[in-house]
């Protein structure tokens, strides 16, 4: 292969939807990272938001099939998320009521807001986001955050 079959491929490849997939709208940039999360990963998708210099939103659902210490694991997510100074964290989902507990319980900047249900969220999405802000969408794939890429894409 040559430079120029090299550089073709390059500019030729298509990301895959909802795995750290930026998405450049008119009102948002969105990091569709919502195929799938384990604490591992949502940690490493913070510091990627972590390095916006417009405002950050991380929009986080239910990691699912971490076991016992599944509580434990969603709060010391939360618990990063302020501690790199998150300006909102969006929690959604019954396991992740513990990462918003974990957030909530640092002294930090970050905003911190829990829904139980994606719908709940939709609702209030208005008032929580603003034109420009970079927003991640994370979760276990269970948790169908694609809706939620879906619906910030139409904002």
């Amino acid at each position: 292969m040559n430079d120029e079959e090299i550089k073709a491929g390059i500019e030729a490849l298509v990301p895959l939807a909802g795995r750290n997939n930026l998405i450049e709208t008119d009102s948002l940039t969105i990091i569709d990272d919502c195929y799938n999360a384990n604490p591992a990963s949502t940690k490493a998708s913070l510091d990627v938001l972590a390095k916006a210099d417009t405002r950050q939103i991380a929009v986080l659902g239910d990691m699912f099939e971490l076991g016992p210490t599944e509580k434990q694991m969603h709060y010391e997510v939360g618990k990063y998320a302020a501690d790199l100074g998150i300006d909102i964290l969006v929690c959604i989902g019954q396991l992740s009521e513990h990462m918003a507990t974990g957030a909530s319980e640092q002294c930090s900047k970050t905003q911190v807001f829990y829904f139980e249900t994606k719908d709940d969220f939709f609702e209030q999405a208005d008032r929580i986001l603003n034109p420009k802000d970079t927003v991640l969408v994370k979760a276990s794939n269970g948790m169908k955050f694609s809706e939620i890429v879906s619906v910030l894409k139409e904002r």
